[in-house]
């Protein structure tokens, strides 16, 4: 049985759901996670953003961050599936300093896709908080040195994401807000994210991304992604998603 201690005292909301109910926040019971920083062109990238309120943080006068992350849900409230998230960390309404993207954690992250392989989980994101999300293709391999995820959708590929295993290291319980955008509205919502032991690498050794022929692979390619900046990869740890819990209007005031 899965230790439950991280939802102890958390209130969830039974809601009907079609011909089912789920339940809000979502509980996410044992989950693994790779997820990969990238320089990347801030102006092909801002060209990408939904509002003007969004500055990408930036490493360089001309790089931000993309983060690309791959999720392996074992066992969830909505049941097992697997997702990719292509992101950008932003600041709403304010410019970012330099080097602020690897000095500091960013909590506000951009969605801008977000596959999926359940229909549940596509769409109870895309209803309740405007997910970009699609079905798609997203299997993981690992060999004990090395976790692969390959990501396709109608049999092209987008990408195959590579990293090598390495030491795992006791972390501290962590927060991050996506950002969505919805009928003018950009929505925030958290995701509170459980104390895990987790390998954590900075710069671009072990781990590797083959971009395939799909339209999101040439997005990407646009982007112009360059050096890694880091990777961190956690086997297992568990999450909480909450609905949406912020909004804030595209266009400012």
């Amino acid at each position: 049985m899965q230790n439950t201690d991280f939802f102890q005292q958390i209130k969830q909301v039974e809601i009907p759901w079609g011909s089912t109910k789920i339940f809000l926040p979502v509980f996410y019971y044992d989950v693994a996670t790779l997820s990969v920083q990238f320089l990347a062109s801030i102006k092909k990238v801002s060209q990408f953003l939904p509002s003007r309120r969004m500055h990408p943080f930036r490493v360089t006068p001309w790089h931000c961050v993309v983060s690309i992350s791959a999720f392996e849900y074992r066992d969830s409230d909505i049941g097992a599936y697997n997702e990719v998230s292509i992101a950008v960390p932003v600041i709403l309404d304010g410019s970012s300093p330099l080097f602020i993207g690897t000095r500091h954690k960013v909590p506000q992250v951009y969605i801008h896709h977000l596959p999926v392989t359940t229909e549940i989980a596509r769409d109870l994101g895309v209803e309740f908080a405007g997910y970009p999300k699609f079905l798609a293709n997203i299997d993981f391999e690992r060999d004990g040195k090395w976790v692969r995820c390959h990501l396709k959708q109608a049999n092209q590929s987008i990408f195959t994401l590579t990293a090598q295993e390495g030491t795992l290291q006791n972390v501290p319980r962590s927060r991050m807000q996506p950002i969505t955008v919805r009928s003018g509205y950009l929505l925030r919502c958290e995701l509170i994210v459980s104390e895990r032991q987790q390998m954590s690498h900075q710069g671009a050794s072990g781990v590797s991304l083959e971009l395939g022929e799909h339209s999101i692979a040439e997005e990407l390619k646009q982007w112009k992604l360059g050096k890694i900046i880091g990777y961190q990869y956690a086997p297992q740890h568990q999450a909480i998603l909450t609905p949406v819990i912020e909004s804030f209007s595209v266009v400012r005031d």
